[in-house]
């Protein structure tokens, strides 16, 4: 346990969790387990799993994954004659570091001997596999420290790792004495080396000869140690590490420039920290830090038994430890671990911090205070903020991780941005701010989190990070050094109505600040009644506010008590408001709920009659007011008797007015005495039990309800003399101590409701128990007084739901108010719980099959039940051992064998979770053999062979013997095909055998040969010869009666063919919608990046050709500034200038547009470069947009509703591609996922089915233009495929790995369809970096110890009537399900044969053409089979449905009550022309805001997916997105159509649902029309906030040049314009046209 007074400081970090931060997550989530992290200081992110190596850029995007692993591997040099056999071996991934100055990312891992790979810096995929062994252990026990020391002329590698030679734990005793296990260094006690990291042929070059001083070796003794962290601080090095034989130490180095000398400068110390004596500490995380320039601090985590439990922070000077490591005279070299003779003790005496479960800390000193960033062990990064002094101020959960794993690496500050951190826990990465300044709203808000990293602006309003304050005027901020105080704060005088107050009848409102210049001439103040709104009064400032209320003074006064006045101030731009409690003593009222009346009243400034015991507004009472109140100061045990004296204070005037008192013993009145001006006595109550308090109150004789003050709640305590620390007496008044020393469980679900055990010594003590819940604060985050003493060991309580993380539980009893020490325990409440494994997820139908079921913190489970509906009546029953729970499949009524079920696994009624379970038939038991062998009966019961898998604890069989009875029989053998059991008995006369396995049985009998059956054949033959002749002449007789009904017959099938078709097609739409699973794991969505998204938008038809021209490569491009005229030349500068004259620009694009020739294509191009041209100044381009736009609109008065319907001007082109550049943080962040899903949804469905290789037409579409209908049976494989990518040329650049999946394809799909298949799935798994061309891969059918090449075309191809080729499928190759398959990168590239395409078909054949064209009289061929499958086209819209809303509504809902301010900014435009035209229909508003936003944008996007992701668009989904984008465009029209049995289906689909989007459409632009509109200013900043996220992506300048060249271009009748400026605006064209002829004369076009 631990000091409540150090470790608890909670209800802050409650606070702190409501208020996490809500911006958009940056993480990313690995497979495996994280080894290590490293950062560059360019923002790269380094991250080492088992078996891979990521690098990712500074927001997480995944940019290289590399495989390093898993491989055949152990602790010798060569497989054969090694003293371990080898196997296959995860590589644990033990070195990561970062070399800036030679560009490279060391790696080294457990296998290859703990060699290294050397990797390039800006793709780690690029590496050289390093010949040195043993830089790394092989053991992923063994721990290892890795960093780099950075000196003027080289920089060291400083490893230090845990020996492995014969003496350590890790060495294999099978290679004691072998000489195969490799390890050259002396006999392996070396233990840190200074390395030498230089490029070569090794390139960590390590020659014992030379290097062999610049190592520190371990002796026998202290050979288990375990190294915790290093680093290089300035001049020194560090290293943390856990000798077993003295405890936690640390080894300070020198920096040197060569390796001997760092080592030789050695010293060691053991660390001590402040523990209790049982406890044997252990260091886990520390760092460094400077509190001023020369000194320097190190913080480190210490746990108590080696265990994170009783985590606590110690602190240690480093600067005095770093002068005992100077160089001294005979001071011997240090070598050895064991020279260690320093003990390093910590500044701090006691534990500055405590918390259960700290593993890792980083730090930072901002300003005047040190921020400490924690890592737990549940998952939760804690911010501890403390000052110079170590004093704590605030405890601050900064994350919380949902997956609740352990934080054991330090964070890391972004090298690029310093707001930032990356936290890595177990198996996930995030980027976090180190703050959430934004939360707070209020300077008060603000300073009172105490956190150094937040500062106020006064000006701004607002709460910024210290550092981007450092730019602004520091007059303006307000910083946590300032203090609450130096907010601006309102005085509001008097705060109470009384007698006084009817006098003067004048509030006064005082202005406090820091700045004094805040409040200016011709500031006013106003008060408002919040009650009930009214104003009160108003005042005018001078150095203070007077406001008189003489006209209201009396409805005042009539006001209930308290009331709220809020004071408005207003001063130039700072308006300021305040609230003040204003107590009315003409309504109060002696409060009945406290035990201090008196002080209540005097403290809200009103008056307190002692004798009458009230509250007043007036000072003059019938007898005396009191300044000062009675109350009660102590009870006194009179030595003499068995009274008690009450000593009360301020009392004299009860006294003097013969006030007569009650004392009052848990509600029992008693009559007191005075006996003194200040003291009365009573007799000393009769305890029930002695071992308790009782809580003492003195009441007025005359009304019990009027009690005297008692502030400190005075108790009787039922000991003579109460001792310090002592709560309870025995019976004979001795104190007794109660101990609490567990509670179980001590692991709880965050819900609460569970009763827990409280165990200890000294228990039964007090009338009644409660609990307190506290976190890492002192106040009381839940309580629960649902509590029963059970023994003198035993406390039971019922614990109240409470948030997740590691709390202490506290024992009270009766009267009890604060916590002891010793009546608590650690108790932990847990959030997340969640199912991982069900084993075996195979059961047969009858049930019954034990399922072990595992997961994470499933011992917090109280109870689990299983069931295979939702409101199941008769649920299954689980068990629970330990973590594990054990669980009784459900027997299921499902006809069909195998099947897939849906088991439900209720836990406690909390949380419910499916998991899939596959049943099969009951196992088949046919009969049973017996056999004697000595004195035992061996029993073989046949079975049929089946996947069940049973096993011998499954089984249950028993045999029925005459003299016997029923016995068990021993199961000793088990397999796919019979059971085997025995028994040791003399009686063989064994009748039947019973077989249970769960809930299924079966009985099998023994049959005696008899002779019955020959007698009864030969009776029956000659019956039955004359049965057959008589039916032979019956059946030729009905023969004529059975021909007429033929024809019937035939007729009757067809019919019933036809209705089992329409029935397939209903079941089929029924069921669609309940099993829809299309997008499972989409992985990372390949968002294109700003620029190719806005190049693709801005040249649709041409993107590709144009991002080489006006998109800046970052890698080949130099950044540039965005032009201006200070670094161009002059024809330039006349060009940027005459640009950036918006009238010239605005009268320029009008009158190219009444040019002929200057097309609508033109018009696009010049909208998009005049876009490119002025990204970096937004605010620009957007008041040209709005220029054009209100001319545009001018235009289009005599048809409104036609307004921004096409694109056939500049101005509507740009106003799509200024939408598209504001809106794509909005489309990124809250559309894209939607989008991404519905688009890999629909890939899903239509794959889903047979698709047609030649037409692309498939079963399954939205679209009936691309629905195929000449559909024949089809069955789904699975086929197991592995991929041998690498070829002799490029085996360098390739995967490493063969990896194998299982993949579905259908058996009429074409070989390149299933390559497809394949593919889509390899990409999903390994990620779209590994990219190759179709054309390049073969597969090969794996069978009989050959491989097949599997091709559409080959000599098998079956060639039809008509000469065409009919595609082979993989039916056509007879694979059967679960067959092996190879694909092979092939090495040759043959020439295709293109030109015979058009004599290909799959699954239409290829008269079939004609078949949708007109027949003479008018039909179509096969008219009917087409319009069965329309329901084809239903069920796909049911399955879609869920993804279509998600992206439609996630498109019209405004997230936070925050619309785009885009959106706003045009629609505040279209408001105001309306109002300016006069435009009185709303109608017409409607149309335009869906012309300009819908229209113009969201369609784009819908259709065009490729936009914004990293994909193709195939025609096929195109068709599919039309309808979709048609539903999408319907919803936001005025008019309802009506559709009839003639209307398109495409209209036809979404009818039903179009009626409620409208309704919805409606909702949105009405609530944005409620917002109001978006201010000159917030459009300002967002502006140039989007300009600077993206500077130097465009080549602004050559954007500028093809402007110049359509001005070069009509230059001519440009210079015949009549305008008022003509003569400006003419040289400035003529400027241009010289700049142009100059350029011509130079070659340039």
């Amino acid at each position: 346990m631990f000091p409540v007074k150090v470790v608890f400081l909670c209800l802050l970090l409650l606070k702190s969790l409501l208020v996490l931060p809500t911006e958009p997550k940056e993480e990313f989530l690995f497979r495996d387990r994280i080894n290590n992290i490293a950062v560059s200081t360019s923002g790269q992110v380094f991250v080492a799993t088992d078996n891979s190596l990521y690098q990712l850029n500074q927001g997480l995007g995944q940019e290289v994954v590399e495989s390093t692993g898993p491989g055949q591997d152990g602790p010798c040099e060569e497989e054969h004659g090694c003293c371990v056999k080898w196997k296959e071996k995860a590589n644990v991934n033990k070195i990561l570091v970062v070399d800036e100055r030679q560009q490279i990312v060391l790696t080294c891992g457990t296998l290859r001997l703990g060699a290294c790979e050397v990797r390039e810096l800006h793709n780690v995929s690029h590496y050289e596999s390093d010949r040195l062994k043993n830089v790394a252990p092989v053991y992923p026990e063994a721990s290892t420290v890795a960093f780099l020391v950075k000196t003027t002329r080289v920089d060291y590698l400083v490893t230090a790792v845990t020996p492995v030679g014969e003496s350590s734990k890790y060495f294999p005793p099978s290679c004691k004495g072998n000489s195969s296990y490799y390890n050259p260094m002396k006999e392996g006690l070396n233990t840190i080396f200074v390395r030498n990291p230089r490029r070569g042929n090794t390139f960590l070059s390590f020659n014992y000869a030379e290097f062999g001083d610049a190592v520190v070796e371990v002796d026998e003794r202290t050979a288990d140690l375990q190294y915790v962290q290093g680093f290089q601080w300035q001049e020194h090095i560090y290293i943390w590490l856990n000798v077993n034989t003295s405890g936690p130490q640390v080894i300070l180095m020198n920096v040197k420039e060569d390796g001997a000398s760092t080592t030789c400068t050695g010293l060691g110390a053991n660390l001590l920290c402040p523990k209790d004596k049982s406890q044997t500490l252990r260091v886990l995380s520390s760092t460094a830090f400077n509190i001023t320039s020369s000194d320097t601090l190190m913080v480190a985590i210490f746990s108590g038994q080696g265990q994170s439990e009783y985590s606590q922070l110690c602190f240690y000077n480093m600067t005095e430890f770093n002068t005992y490591a100077q160089p001294k005279e005979n001071y011997p070299c240090f070598k050895k671990i064991s020279q260690l003779k320093q003990n390093l003790s910590s500044i701090n005496k006691e534990a500055v911090f405590k918390y259960p479960g700290l593993l890792s800390v980083s730090a930072r000193v901002v300003k005047d205070w040190i921020v400490l960033f924690l890592g737990t062990d549940d998952g939760q990064l804690i911010k501890l903020i403390l000052d110079k002094s170590l004093k704590v101020i605030r405890p601050i959960v900064l994350a919380d991780l949902e997956s609740e794993s352990p934080i054991h690496h330090n964070v890391i500050f972004d090298p690029l941005d310093q707001n930032y951190l990356y936290l890595a826990s177990e198996n996930e990465v995030r980027r976090i701010k180190v703050a959430n300044c934004t939360q707070y709203r209020s300077c008060t808000d603000c300073l009172s989190a105490q956190d150094p990293f937040c500062d106020w602006h006064v000006v701004e309003k607002r709460c910024f990070f210290t550092s981007e304050c450092e730019s602004m005027n520091p007059n303006d901020f307000i910083t946590m050094k300032d203090g609450i105080n130096s907010c601006l704060r309102v005085t509001l005088s008097p705060l109470v109505i009384d007698q006084s107050f009817e006098r003067t009848k004048l509030f006064t409102v005082e202005v406090t600040s820091k700045f004094n210049n805040v409040i200016q001439q011709n500031a006013t103040c106003t008060l408002t009644n919040v009650g009930n709104k009214k104003v009160i009064c108003t005042g005018n400032f001078t150095t203070e506010c007077p406001c008189n209320v003489s006209e209201n003074h009396a409805q005042i006064k009539e006001q209930p008590d308290p009331m709220i006045i809020e004071v408005s101030i207003k001063s130039g731009s700072l308006n300021f408001d305040s609230q003040s409690t204003v107590h009315n003593c003409y309504k109060i009222a002696t409060s009945q709920q406290t035990n201090t009346p008196c002080t209540d009243c005097i403290k809200s400034g009103c008056h307190w009659c002692a004798v009458e015991h009230r509250c007043t507004y007036t000072s003059s009472c019938s007898r005396h007011t009191q300044k000062l109140c009675p109350q009660i100061y102590e009870v006194k045990l009179n030595q003499t008797s068995e009274n008690l004296d009450i000593v009360l204070t301020h009392a004299e005037v009860l006294k003097n007015s013969n006030v007569d008192l009650n004392c009052t013993f848990d509600g029992k009145l008693q009559a007191a005495k005075w006996i003194g001006e200040s003291v009365i006595q009573c007799v000393r109550p009769q305890f029930v039990n002695e071992r308790r308090l009782i809580p003492v109150n003195v009441v007025y004789s005359k009304n019990s309800s009027y009690i005297i003050d008692n502030p400190n709640n005075i108790t009787v305590y039922s000991c003579d003399v109460q001792k310090p620390g002592c709560a309870f007496c025995s019976p004979e008044r001795i104190c007794m101590d109660p101990v609490v020393t567990a509670v179980t469980p001590n692991r709880v679900y965050i819900s609460g409701g569970l009763t827990v055990n409280i165990t200890g010594t000294g228990l039964d003590v007090g009338m009644s128990a409660k609990i307190l819940i506290k976190g890492i604060s002192e106040s009381v985050t839940a309580k629960s007084s649902n509590c029963t003493i059970s023994s003198n060991t035993s406390v039971r309580c019922v614990l109240p739901e409470s948030s997740r993380g590691k709390k202490t539980l506290c024992l009270l009893y009766d009267s009890e108010k604060s916590c002891m020490a010793n009546r608590t325990a650690v108790l932990q409440y847990v959030r997340r719980i969640s199912i991982t494994k069900v084993h075996p997820a195979v059961s047969w139908i009858s049930g019954g099959r034990a399922l072990t079921v595992s997961g994470i913190n499933l011992d917090v489970v109280q109870w689990m039940q299983t069931s295979l509906t939702i409101n199941s009546k008769d649920p299954g029953k689980c068990s629970r051992q330990n973590s594990i729970w054990v669980c009784q499949s459900l027997s299921t009524k499902s006809s069909g064998a195998p099947s897939e079920q849906p088991m439900l696994f209720n836990m406690f009624g909390i949380k419910q979770q499916e998991i899939n379970m596959t049943y099969l038939e009951d196992p088949e038991f046919y009969n049973f053999t017996m056999a004697r062998d000595d004195e035992k009966i061996v029993i073989t019961v046949a079975k049929k062979k089946d996947h069940l898998k049973l096993v011998k604890s499954e089984l249950t069989i028993s045999v029925l013997k005459s003299k016997e009875g029923r016995t068990e029989c021993n199961i000793t053998e088990v397999t796919e095909d019979r059971i085997k059991c025995e028994q040791i008995t003399s009686d063989s006369s064994i009748s039947e055998v019973e077989v249970k396995v769960g809930g299924y049985e079966k009985i099998l009998r023994s049959q005696p040969p008899s002779k019955k059956p020959i007698l009864v054949i030969l009776i029956l033959m000659p019956i039955m010869l004359l049965l057959f002749i008589i039916g032979y002449f019956w059946a030729t007789k009905r023969k004529a009666k059975q021909f007429s009904k033929s024809l019937n017959i035939q007729m009757e099938l067809l019919e019933s063919q036809f209705r089992n078709q329409i029935r397939e097609g209903f079941v089929e739409l029924q069921t669609e919608g309940s099993d829809v699973h299309l997008v499972d794991d989409y992985g990372s969505i390949p968002f294109l990046d700003y620029k190719h998204f806005a190049a693709r938008t801005f040249f649709p038809e041409g993107s590709v050709e144009y991002v080489p021209d006006f998109v800046r490569d970052p890698i080949v491009d130099v950044p540039q500034q965005a032009p201006g005229r200070d670094n161009l030349g002059e024809g330039f500068n006349a060009l940027y200038s005459f640009l950036n004259n918006k009238p010239f620009l605005v009268t320029v694009i009008h009158n190219l547009e009444q040019q002929k020739d200057f097309s609508i294509k033109d018009r696009c191009k010049f909208a998009s470069f005049l876009t490119i041209a002025f990204h970096s100044n937004l605010i620009y381009l957007t008041n040209v947009l709005d220029r054009l736009l209100k001319d545009l609109m001018d235009e289009s008065t005599a048809q409104p509703k036609l307004l921004l319907r096409r694109t056939e001007t500049v101005v509507e082109k740009l106003l799509t591609n200024w939408i598209s550049l504001c809106m794509y943080g909005f489309l990124r962040e809250s559309v894209g996922e939607p989008l991404f899903k519905l688009v890999s949804a629909i890939k899903q469905r239509i794959y889903l089915g047979p698709v047609d290789a030649v037409s692309g037409k498939a079963l399954y579409t939205l679209n009936e233009d691309w629905l195929l209908w000449e559909v024949s049976d089809f069955k789904t494989l699975k086929l197991d495929v592995s991929f041998q990518l690498n070829t002799e040329a490029n085996d360098d650049n390739d995967l490493d790995s063969k990896p194998t999946l299982e993949v579905d394809v259908l058996d009429c799909d074409t070989i390149g369809q299933a390559k497809e298949k394949i593919f889509e799935a390899f990409f999903s798994r390994y990620g779209y970096s590994q990219r190759f061309q179709m054309e390049d891969i073969d597969l090969e059918y794996v069978h009989n110890g050959s491989n097949q090449i599997l091709q559409d075309i080959d000599q098998s191809t079956q060639v039809l009537e008509n000469g065409t080729k009919k595609l082979n499928t993989v039916g056509h190759y007879q694979i059967p399900a679960g067959a092996s398959v190879v694909a092979v990168r092939r090495v040759d590239h043959p020439k295709r044969d293109n030109g015979s395409t058009k004599k290909l078909c799959h699954l239409i054949s290829p008269n079939s053409e004609f078949a949708e064209t007109p027949t003479p009289d008018g039909g179509k061929q096969k008219f009917k089979v087409k319009e069965m499958y329309l329901t084809k086209l239903l069920s796909s819209k049911v399955a879609l449905h869920p993804f279509v809303e998600s992206l439609f509504r996630s498109i019209w809902n405004i997230p936070n009550n925050k619309p785009p301010i885009a959106i706003r900014h045009i629609f505040d435009i279209l408001h105001a022309q309306a109002v300016i035209k006069k435009i009185t229909d709303p109608d017409v508003l409607h149309i335009w805001k869906t012309n300009s936003l819908p229209l113009r944008f969201w369609i784009n996007i819908i259709k065009n997916p490729q936009f914004v992701f990293d994909m193709e668009k195939t025609p096929h989904l195109d068709g599919c997105l039309s309808v979709i984008a048609q539903a999408f465009m319907d919803s936001f029209s005025l008019v309802s159509h009506k559709l009839g049995k003639h209307s398109p289906t495409n209209k036809v689909l979404y009818a039903r649902d179009i009626p409620h989007y409208q309704n919805e459409v409606k909702r949105y632009y009405h609530q944005i029309a409620e917002m109001g509109a978006v201010s000159k200013e917030e459009m300002e900043i967002f502006l140039t906030e989007e300009s600077k996220k993206h500077e130097n992506e465009f080549k602004e300048r050559d954007a500028m040049v093809e402007l110049g060249k359509y001005i070069y271009r009509y230059s001519v009748q440009l210079a015949k314009l009549e305008n008022e400026d003509i003569q400006g605006m003419n040289e400035g064209i003529a400027k241009i046209k010289e700049y142009f002829d100059s350029k011509s004369k130079c070659g340039w076009e």
